[in-house]
């Protein structure tokens, strides 16, 4: 039987090792040609700029 220090210890194991893959995943992206958030426009926010510009 574990005790509660062993089964904390296991769960701060468990999610380093979660968060490690993702920081992996993340790594192998290639977000070269992604522009930054900033730059993002929704299209429904385009389509309603589209129908202003041409009222």
């Amino acid at each position: 039987m574990s005790t509660p220090d062993e089964e904390w210890g296991a769960l701060v194991v468990a999610t380093a090792r979660h968060i490690q893959g993702v920081l992996d995943t993340l790594r192998t992206l290639d977000l070269t040609d992604t522009p930054p958030a900033a730059a993002y426009t929704p299209v429904a926010t385009r389509a309603e700029g589209d129908a202003r510009a041409a009222a």
